[in-house]
């Protein structure tokens, strides 16, 4: 604009601008100076006088100014002058921010920060129209260049605002800036037209008080010499003129006839408006300005203009989506290449002459038009040999080319005119033709930015411009200025006159003589309009009335009132149309498909035109609306998008913004009904977080059988004995452990409370399998005497703390009665054994004997014999051995059983002389012993290292007087190992128990006399054990490259064939050069391969016979062995004789038990209620993860059909992404916290004796206690803080600690460990081993999440789907429509799929061609074709009005077939793992292998879409599966799915990455979609079953032999790529992930794009394999 004159240091106020200053404090003004006299000086000053009002921000009573520019340069400009001159904050706001898609927090923060927003008018309405700021909350508007604020511009729309507020005292001040006060050539009604701006500012024109002022300021501002310079019209005409004109009027013909297919038309977010240019007429135009220029110029010009469409051309070939248009610009370029030799040679003296010969100035002059040349010729005179510093010369064109070529010729002709070549260094500058911010747009900026630079600081001083400049973008004075083109209005006479402002410049406008005479006449108009104007104003400056409301509301009548909503956003009339093109964005579609409004114009009526208007399919508007009659089609177009926006508003499909409603917005508005629970957690659903896996810890709940169960006095009491029965083989090895578990005597739990029924439960020893049974009978007893309670939990002790060592020195007996109290009593004959009650209130002490008492102590048998003991003198204190004979006729003098020493008394002298001293009694008997085991977890069947060397030498013979004898029978000592384990299962039984009684009483199942059966063993599950055979973590390690396949023989399949009978023709065979290795040529060797690959044997080459031509495109192919697979792998097609009839095959038991509802439902099992609270990591035989498996699936099926019932109307990205929500780990956990589920989990591995609390066993009671109350004792208390304490016996019995104890504890732990907060002291609080005797547990968020899947997993295998949709309202996921069961939820009210009523079967299968074969592809015949057109409609295919877009059947489809195949999966194939069931499920139903079954079936043949693009991808994929031979290989594997990414954010269109798309989303939802309208139209699971069946069967087979490997899995196990990741990049909505990988020795990087880490990893994952098959073949 005019920083005017820069090289004053600081700005000095000239006089008149501080008079105009001070009149705008007071009032509204248009301040209008000429260029250069100082406008924005004005404005800034006035700014930093309203600046104390904006120190505050708006809530606290503070206020903000705007600064509004008409483009994005100049509000560049401004802000960079502001934030000079000010120390303002400045914001600054063009659409290429993206500020179109800020948030309201992200301008809530905008507004609170800057104190000036400067940017441009359409930004400052939406702002307001939004209600983000109110037009009461600025105390200044600035609007620069202000006269172009008429009738449809920002500008009036912004000023309109002001008529909405009711007091008018708190409206801001306004300024406009201008330096024309006419837009265009309004010269007739000049005063007319600047009334009605100033009623639209509100306030009066001002400029300068009087004459003199007026010539103080033409000081600073222009007064150029004015010339006309004209030229002849008189050109010669050049035969080759026409010849090109006729040939690229030809090449016009052609490009109109060249089928481009259906091309998608794109549209603008901003400009609702503007579109991506017709293709053709993009090329015909570019054809045409060439012509223009040929005229223009002459041909020495347009031999150098040629090359800039050919530029053009090639890079938008490049960019090209189709062949089809590849091929247009291939055409036209040849065109162009043509013209340019015809040119050249033209110019050239002698064809022998080299190119560069035709630039001299003799050609240049004679091949130029009178114009060019008279422009050449006046430079050259007026600039010859002059000083380059003095020059600062700019020459205005109209269009963007005649810049370019005048800039071109310019260039040239100095070069050769010596005069010129050291004086002028010309450059030239054009506008953007783009609108979409692209990488173009931003090089031009930058370019035109820094010519702009070189000319300001003269490194050019030639500037050819278009009108660009003429507005606004500041450039310093310049001397002499050429308006080459006609001047077209009053504002570019001004503008490009007013560039002129040194004090003797020249302003010369080219004129054709024949014109001469209307130019000047239009120049005086010119001239008499600026008199006008400043004979109106001068001296208006202060004697004149703001303008009256009444002329005011004039200016604001509109034609269509604007919308107001009771939030206070308003939607004007001039906003409908961007608004409406903005929804149409964001509807869901795939990479191929635009959503577009579709207009429709009627016949005019004597009322007007009127316009209607159709909305996508994707939108929830379904009938077509019609808009109001309007004088002009463009208002009339505006009603129809009007009213529609207005509908959108009452659908919910606009927010309280007028916005269309966004993901997370629509999550917000289902809060309150889906995720009222989070906030008890102090969680929102919208908010972000972190990845992270959280942690928690809870309460671990023991079950209520065993709470508050001492026996009391006088109370029956039951004692349910635990008998243990060995399963294995007998011989020498496990003789001794199997007459010891079969003995009479057993130990029983002693409760006051029955048990109900529990599971026969299988433990492992290391000699095999037992199968305990906890009895259901009990035997019932009644206590008389508080003594005999005593001795019985003395006895309890004992066992617990002396035999299996399962103690801690800070442990007491527990006295509360609260949690696990229960005793463990010894059970002989049914009777309780109260004579090894009393022998053992403790275990005699293991000690060392002496000499002298070893030699007064009697030895007898009967004292050994069944009894255990250990060897004291070994040092290994923890061996215990079982005596399993008396060797009476062996003594220590025997001879030793091996040669090593000649008797036991010479062994243990050799070994052992120090401890033993001598074996004293020579002539005792001799021991034959066992050894017992050091196991203690007997869950798993795996045999530990060390006890396979036991079965070697398993007897081991010992001398008495060596051995401390224990006294204890061996039977009781080895069945009380099993108990820690037997009491961990039955803690868990319960609880699984209770689960199941609970989720029975809910779904009103009677399961009267329940018995369970036994537990089962999940023989997928592989555990890892230690030496002793005791579980450990899962060590981490290397994946293999395969899982193991399940061992059974294949048969092969031998096929005769005569040898004749080939499939090729002779010819094609290659040579056969093992027999003549040495006259072999390479490329016989090249298509060898190529021949043995398959490649040469194209399919036309194979039979080209008649049944070729007879077979229909529609027929599925016939499948033959894929070249690509193994023959092991293609076995899977054989038909043995013994194959199972079909409905065997495909039977699924879980929809048999739901369809075939039977009278009584038998209940679910005990056991598989408790696999599913066991987590892998308890490492268990079975665990949750199979029924997370299936429960997983059954969640995100039941969740699809409720939001399709709950919320009809929406379109599918809105419900995927509250399904998103609602599946999450997230919803799931805060479900499961409001149950006591979590708390009953397992989720630990069980490791006795060290961290397992047996029963009965605690901390002391006072401690609990304290810990109760303060909590942070239990987080700064360590495990070293106990160790050292030491009960003594009457503490261990009380129950409780002395009080000195206590806190001496306390202040321990205070003072050693201060406890820390944050993230660190969280997690050392997970982690404490203490949270185990505090009953506490700290699990993954995500194990629980799984718990309840896998809950839902065991209900839909035992009660079938329609009951276990009954359990979302048990866990609280949904709740059901008041008076409608969950179990109707297959009951889909999805209406009829047709939109209107009326509409005939023959108007569907108009759409539908030969939908027979269809049928019969698909094996299915539809009673209702409505639901089959509206599936194989794509959303880009307008003509079908009948029925919607299949996405609202494919979001359906995708649940049903996602759930029957996990269903099938799971019941299929038990021997896999779950890691190998999730990897055959997403193998199974991912878009990849979808596409592949979908063009098998033909079905894309079918699919209505108009989009060519789209067309083109289903086309290579068809003939890559054909080359596949219709299989899904591997090499199909990593093909690039498309990933849907959510709006681009500057482009406003979905787009997509990974460009290279090799199988289009598009057929996985075809197959989907049709899927769901099976299901629609049969109403029956079974049916649509068996179509999946049908359709997947080749793949079931297929990769039940060989899962498919997840890409990222691949590469990792490739052998030499050793891949590399990043971590993930988010940008808007995208992630990317890079990969660098080894490919060939090189070091290759690729990067994958996708919605989230997952996805880009898998992405960029495929794409090194891809670069690894190609490199590798």
């Amino acid at each position: 604009m005019d920083a005017g004159n820069k090289s004053e240091k600081k700005m000095e106020a000239r006089r008149y601008q501080l008079e105009l200053l001070n009149y705008v404090m007071d009032r509204n003004a248009i301040i209008y100076l000429p260029t250069g006299a100082g406008k924005t000086y004005v404005a800034i000053m006035a700014l930093k006088r309203f600046s104390h009002q904006m120190q505050d921000t708006i809530e606290n009573g503070g206020k903000r100014a705007i600064f509004m520019c008409n483009t994005v340069e100049l509000a560049r400009q401004q802000a960079l002058e502001l934030k000079r001159c000010t120390n303002l904050k400045i914001g600054f706001y063009v659409g290429e921010r993206d500020v179109d898609n800020w948030s309201r927090k992200k301008w809530d923060e905008e507004i609170k920060s800057n104190q000036i927003l400067v940017g441009t008018a359409q930004i400052f309405v939406d702002i307001v129209s939004q209600n983000y700021i109110k037009i009461t909350d600025l105390s200044v508007v600035v609007i620069d260049e202000c006269h172009h604020a008429t009738k449809s511009h920002p500008m009036h729309a912004f000023m309109s605002h002001f008529q909405k507020v009711t007091d008018k005292s708190k409206l801001p001040r306004v300024i406009g800036l201008t330096g024309v006060l006419l837009k265009g050539n309004k010269l007739v009604k000049i005063l007319e037209e600047l009334e009605s701006l100033e009623a639209t500012f509100r306030g009066n024109i001002v400029t300068v008080s009087s004459i003199e002022e007026y010539r103080n300021v033409m000081l600073y501002s222009t007064k150029p010499t004015e010339k006309l310079i004209t030229f002849t019209s008189v050109t010669h005409n050049f035969r080759l003129a026409e010849t090109i004109k006729q040939l690229i009027d030809e090449c016009c013909v052609v490009v109109d006839k060249w089928n481009l297919g259906t091309i998608p038309t794109k549209q603008t977010k901003n400009l609702g408006g503007l579109r991506e240019p017709n293709k053709k007429n993009f090329l015909k135009n570019l054809l045409k300005d060439f012509l223009y220029q040929m005229g223009e110029f002459g041909l020495y010009a347009s031999a150098i203009a040629i090359m800039s469409p050919i530029i053009e051309f090639e890079v938008k070939k490049r960019q090209a989506e189709t062949m089809a248009l590849r091929n247009l610009y291939r055409y036209v370029i040849t065109v162009c290449e043509k013209i340019r030799h015809m040119l050249i040679k033209e110019l050239k003296d002698e064809d022998s002459d080299p190119d560069t010969a035709c630039h001299t100035l003799d050609i240049i002059l004679n091949f130029s038009t009178p114009k060019m040349r008279t422009l050449l010729l006046l430079i050259k005179d007026l600039f010859s040999n002059k000083n380059p510093s003095e020059i600062h010369c700019l020459i205005f064109v109209e269009r963007r080319y005649t810049a370019k070529c005048i800039y071109y010729v310019l260039q040239k002709f100095i070069e050769v005119e010596p005069s010129l070549s050291n004086v002028l260094l010309p450059q030239f500058m054009v506008g953007r033709n783009s609108i979409m911010p692209s990488i173009e747009s931003i090089l031009d900026q930058k370019w035109n930015k820094s010519v702009i630079d070189s000319f300001r600081t003269g490194e050019c001083n030639l500037l050819v411009c278009s009108n660009v400049l003429e507005e606004g973008i500041d450039v310093q004075a310049c001397n002499y200025v050429f308006a080459y083109d006609p001047l077209k209005t009053f504002n570019s006479y001004v503008q490009t006159k007013g560039r002129a402002r040194s004090s003797d410049s020249i302003y010369a406008i080219f004129a054709p003589k024949l014109d001469e005479v209307k130019v000047v006449s239009q120049i005086k108009k010119y001239q008499d309009a600026h008199k006008t104007i400043q004979e109106f104003l001068i001296g208006r400056i202060l004697d004149r009335d703001d303008p009256k409301e009444e002329a005011i509301a004039e200016q604001f009548i509109d034609a269509i009132p604007p919308f107001v909503i009771p939030s206070g956003a308003c939607l004007l009339a001039v906003g409908a149309l961007p608004l409406l093109h903005r929804y149409c964005q964001l509807l869901p579609t795939d990479a191929f498909g635009y959503a577009m409004p579709w207009f429709t114009l009627h016949p005019p009526t004597e009322k007007g035109i009127s316009i209607s208007l159709q909305m996508p399919l994707q939108s929830t508007v379904k009938e077509t609306i019609t808009g109001d009659p309007f004088p002009t089609a463009k208002l009339a177009k505006v009603s129809a998008a009007f009213k529609v926006c207005k509908i959108l508003y009452e659908q919910g499909e606009l927010n309280e913004r007028l916005l269309p409603v966004t993901k997370r917005e629509c999550v917000e508005k289902v809060s309150e009904e889906l995720f009222q629970h989070w906030e008890k957690h102090n969680d929102k659903v919208t908010s972000k977080t972190a990845g992270k896996q959280q942690r928690r810890l809870y309460n671990r709940k023991y079950p209520n059988e065993l709470r508050n169960a001492i026996p009391q006095l006088n109370e029956v009491c039951y004692a349910f004995e635990i008998k243990a029965q060995p399963l294995f083989e007998i011989d020498k090895y496990t003789e001794h452990i199997v007459n010891l578990l079969q003995t009479n005597c057993n130990y029983a739990i002693l409760t006051r409370k029955r048990l109900p029924p529990l599971a026969e439960m299988p433990l492992f020893m290391n000699q095999g399998k037992l199968s305990v049974k906890i009895t259901q009978k009990p035997l019932e007893v009644k206590f008389t005497n508080e003594q005999e309670l005593q001795l019985l939990s003395k006895f309890h002790l004992m066992i617990f703390r002396d035999l299996l060592e399962c103690w801690k020195s800070f442990f007491v007996l527990d006295q509360r009665n609260q949690e696990n109290s229960y005793l463990i009593v010894p059970i002989n004959e049914g009777k309780i054994d109260w004579e090894l009650v009393k022998n053992f209130q403790r275990l005699p002490l293991q000690r060392k004997y002496s000499v002298s008492e070893r030699q007064k102590k009697v030895y007898k048998p009967e004292d050994y014999i069944g009894k255990v003991v250990n060897k004291w003198y070994s040092g290994r204190d923890n061996q215990r051995f079982v005596v399993t004979n008396v060797l009476t006729n062996l003594t220590p003098l025997s001879p030793f059983d091996n040669n090593d020493f000649s008797n036991y008394v010479d062994f243990i002298d050799c070994k052992y002389k120090n401890e033993v001293g001598c074996v004293v009694q020579k002539n005792q008997f001799m021991l034959e012993v066992r050894a017992l085991t050091s196991r203690r977890n007997f869950f798993i069947n795996a045999v530990g290292k060390a006890s396979k060397s036991h079965r070697t030498n398993s007897a081991i013979r010992l001398i008495p007087e060596l051995c401390h004898n224990f006294m204890y029978p061996g039977d009781l000592w080895l069945k009380a190992l099993l108990l820690p384990s037997i009491l961990h299962r039955v803690h868990f039984m319960l609880h699984a128990e209770e689960l199941r009684c609970r989720v029975n009483r809910f779904l009103n199942i009677i399961d009267e006399a329940y018995q369970p059966k036994a537990l089962t063993i999940d023989e997928s599950l592989a555990r890892a054990v230690d030496l002793d055979g005791n579980a450990i973590e899962e060590p981490e390690e290397p994946k293999k490259l395969l899982p193991a396949l399940p061992t059974r023989v294949r048969e092969t399949n031998y096929e005769m064939r005569s040898l004749d009978d080939v499939a090729w023709k002779d010819y094609l065979e290659p040579e056969d050069f093992s027999r003549k290795p040495q006259s072999i040529y390479p490329v016989e060797l090249d298509y060898y391969y190529k021949f043995i690959t398959g490649l040469a044997l194209e399919l036309d080459a194979l039979k080209l016979s008649e049944e070729e031509w007879t077979q229909s495109q529609l027929n599925m192919p016939k499948m033959c062995n894929p070249l690509s697979l193994s023959p092991s792998e293609v076995n899977f097609e054989r038909i043995s004789l013994c194959d199972v009839p079909l409905d065997d095959k495909r039977r699924l038991e879980i929809l048999e038990l739901t369809l075939n509802e039977p009278q009584i439902l038998h209940t679910a099992e005990q056991a598989d209620f408790l696999a599913a609270i066991t987590t892998a990591g308890a490492n268990d035989v079975f665990d949750m993860e199979r029924f997370e498996f299936l429960g997983d699936s059954f969640l995100k099926f039941s969740i699809s059909l409720y939001l399709v019932h709950k919320y009809p109307k929406w379109h599918e990205g809105f419900l995927t992404e509250i399904k998103g929500k609602l599946v999450s780990n997230r919803n799931l956990v805060y479900c499961m916290l409001d149950t006591d589920i979590p708390e009953r989990i397992c989720g630990y591995l069980f490791k006795p004796p060290h961290e397992w609390l047996p029963p009965l066993v605690s901390l002391p009671s006072n401690l609990l206690e304290v810990m109760a109350t303060n909590e942070n004792i239990l987080k700064s208390l360590l495990p070293s803080d106990l160790y050292t304490v030491e009960l003594n016996e009457d503490e261990i019995f009380s129950g409780r600690c002395t009080s000195a104890r206590l806190s001496e504890i306390v202040s321990n732990s205070n003072k050693t460990h201060r406890f820390i907060d944050g993230p660190a002291a969280e997690e050392a609080s997970l982690d404490n081993e203490l949270n185990l005797f505090a009953y506490k547990e700290a699990l993954r968020d995500k194990v629980v999440a799984d718990t309840m899947e896998a809950i839902l997993g065991v209900c839909v295998k035992s009660y079938g789907i329609f009951n276990t949709f009954r359990m979302l309202e048990f866990f609280g996921i949904c709740k059901p429509v008041p008076g409608k069961s969950f179990t109707r939820l297959m009951e889909l009210k999805l209406g009829s799929p047709l939109l209107h009523a009326n509409i005939s079967p023959r108007e569907v299968d108009s759409f539908l061609i030969n939908y027979q074969k269809l049928e019969e592809n698909l094996g299915y015949k539809f009673r209702d074709r409505a639901y089959l057109l509206q599936a194989l409609t794509h959303p880009s295919y307008p003509t079908n009005r009948i029925t919607g877009c299949y996405q609202e059947l494919e979001f359906i489809g995708d649940a049903i077939l996602d759930f029957l195949v996990s269903c099938y999966i799971f019941e299929r194939y038990r021997h896999m793992t779950p890691g190998m069931l999730t990897d055959m499920r997403s193998a199974l139903v991912n878009n990849i292998t979808l596409g592949c079954v979908c063009v098998r079936h033909r079905f894309h043949l079918f699919l209505l879409a108009e989009n060519n693009v789209l067309a083109e991808s289903i086309k290579n994929f068809d003939k890559y599966q054909e080359k596949q031979n219709y299989y899904v290989t591997d090499q199909v594997h990593i093909l690039m799915e498309e990933n849907i990414l959510t709006e681009n954010e500057n482009e406003g269109s979905t787009y997509n990455i990974s460009a290279n798309v090799d199988v289009p989303k598009a057929l996985g939802d075809i197959l989907e979609a049709l899927i769901a309208a099976v299901y629609l139209d049969s109403r029956d699971l079974r049916t649509t079953w068996h179509v999946i069946y049908r359709l997947l069967e080749k793949e079931f087979n297929q990769f039940a032999h060989h899962v498919p490997i997840d890409a990222v899995r691949q590469l990792n196990d490739h052998k030499y790529a050793n891949p590399k990741y990043s971590d993930p990049i988010m940008d808007n909505e995208t992630c990317l992930v890079k990969c660098q990988f080894t490919c060939l020795d090189k070091s290759v990087e690729v990067n994958g794009f996708g919605l989230n880490g997952k996805q880009a990893k898998k992405a960029a994952a495929k794409h090194a394999l891809q670069i690894l098959a190609k490199r590798a073949s």
